[in-house]
């Protein structure tokens, strides 16, 4: 903010822009929108400064500049510009290098007349490498590619100096000239944000992330053997267990025990179970290794997922109903989207509990794709997914059906058509063209069809964004 007022060494125009785009994302406002009549230009009128901006500033790293790129390359991905944002991220991490921020460096000695601008230099610098690390791992999982960052963290320490974050009170932000989303938002009480706290327990899941990656979804993992791919699941296992007990007191949650936290405090225990997905389906997917489980094996990796999947239902639940997922960040979303991979291959047909889920999701991606997510086809075809199990079950239960189950579905088709019609009617969104192609088994483009049962065929998560 210093820099923002005097002109410091820590921003510049690049930087703006991409502060300015990563906003407009979460705003309703119009007059953001490049074209008034497309919520899906809001903010491209700031990237396409930001791409004649970058001409003069590639060649010359700095700090700025760095988290003016890993800013745009994470706006970019949800917004279906998956290889922009990748592009640009992996410009900012190669920037990070060239700097020096992955050694950690005293400049300066304490007792010279330069410490304070040093010790703020450090600072800065730790952080955006720890924020960089962050990013790039939740990247991969999304995107289905290996980390940019390397597996060594150089000497960079983990501790951080300025902890005023760690008790700033945090409150949803209601903008003054749009009607608020709901009254919950709106009378949420301000509570402490905890961001350093967080932020560390967020490290430490990258950290069990990058050996997920690794170890069972490289280009090497298939060649491993058996025995050994096992033992690193069990010790994965032992790593994501761990991470839950060592968790401090103030950033545990159960949801509909515990008053709801901030939205940054939900996500690293949605992640949490989105990896315990991620390990285990990989000893479930067809063809992924050269082996398969023993029944009881198998039924247990079954059962993990399933029980993952449906925590994650009711950590996004509360997160819907006290925020809406109008604004939820995109590690919201992709845990969402692994645990209905999850529902739509394993849950039981005919369990009330199973229909609860199906509905609940359907109605969550639908208000995930109107949001800031909208840009992502994989989880379009989820929603086709669920809409035919959803008719199915009605099907199914039509002749005892008295409870007003399938009356819901027209007004559910109703809102899956509304959706569609706006993709087609947006002007400048010509990923959106022939959208009912990606429903198509034998279309190219297609990356999760149906089989007769409704399930989903192709159930990898890992990459689930491309």
């Amino acid at each position: 903010m210093d820099s923002l007022v005097r002109n410091g060494p820590y921003s510049n125009k690049l930087l703006l822009n991409a502060i300015y785009l990563q906003s407009s994302l979460y705003s309703d406002r119009t007059c953001l929108r490049l074209n008034s009549a497309d919520p899906q230009s809001r903010g491209m009128a700031y990237y396409n400064r930001f791409k004649v901006l970058l001409a003069d500033y590639v060649d010359k790293p700095t700090i700025p500049t760095v988290v003016a790129l890993l800013t745009c390359g994470a706006c970019l991905v949800p917004r279906g510009m998956q290889s922009a944002g990748w592009i640009f991220c992996g410009i900012g991490y190669r920037m990070l290098t060239d700097i020096g921020c992955h050694l950690d460096v005293q400049t300066v000695a304490i007792d010279s007349s330069n410490y304070r601008s040093s010790a703020i230099d450090l600072e800065l610098r730790k952080r955006v490498y720890w924020g960089a690390y962050v990013g790039d791992m939740l990247q991969s999982l999304f995107l289905g590619r290996s980390p940019t960052m390397p597996e060594v963290h150089g000497t960079v320490s983990k501790e951080y100096f300025d902890s005023y974050e760690e008790l700033e009170e945090w409150k949803p932000y209601t903008d003054p000239l749009i009607e608020p989303l709901g009254m919950r938002v709106s009378a949420y009480q301000a509570r402490p944000s905890y961001a350093l706290s967080t932020f560390q327990s967020l490290l430490r899941l990258c950290d069990i992330m990058g050996r997920v990656i690794r170890e069972f979804y490289s280009t090497t993992s298939a060649e491993t053997a058996e025995e050994t791919l096992l033992e690193e699941r069990d010790k994965v296992r032992e790593q994501l267990l761990r991470w839950k007990a060592d968790l401090p007191e103030w950033l545990r949650f159960e949801p509909g025990v515990d008053v709801t936290p901030p939205p940054h405090q939900i996500t690293p225990h949605a992640i949490f179970w989105t990896l315990t997905i991620l390990t285990e389906q990989a000893f479930l997917n067809r063809g992924h290794f050269t082996f398969t489980l023993d029944t009881e094996s198998k039924r247990e990796a079954e059962e993990r997922c399933l029980n993952a999947a449906l925590r994650i239902w009711k950590l996004v639940e509360v997160y819907k109903q006290t925020f809406t997922l109008r604004r939820a960040q995109y590690g919201i979303s992709y845990a969402s989207y692994c645990a209905v991979v999850v529902i739509l291959q394993q849950a039981s047909h005919d369990s009330e509990e199973h229909i609860k889920c199906i509905r609940f999701f359907w109605l969550a991606l639908l208000e995930y794709q109107r949001g800031c997510n909208y840009g992502l086809k994989r989880p379009l075809k989820l929603l086709k997914s669920l809409m035919r199990r959803l008719e199915g079950i009605a099907q199914d239960n039509e002749p005892e059906d008295t409870g007003g189950n399938n009356q819901q579905l027209p007004d559910l088709q109703a809102d899956f058509n509304s959706l569609f019609g706006s993709f087609h009617g947006a002007e400048g969104v010509a990923s959106w063209h022939g959208v009912t192609d990606l429903w198509d088994p034998s279309a190219s483009t297609n990356l999760l069809f149906e089989d007769a049962n409704l399930g989903v065929i192709d159930d990898s998560v890992f990459g689930f964004y491309m």
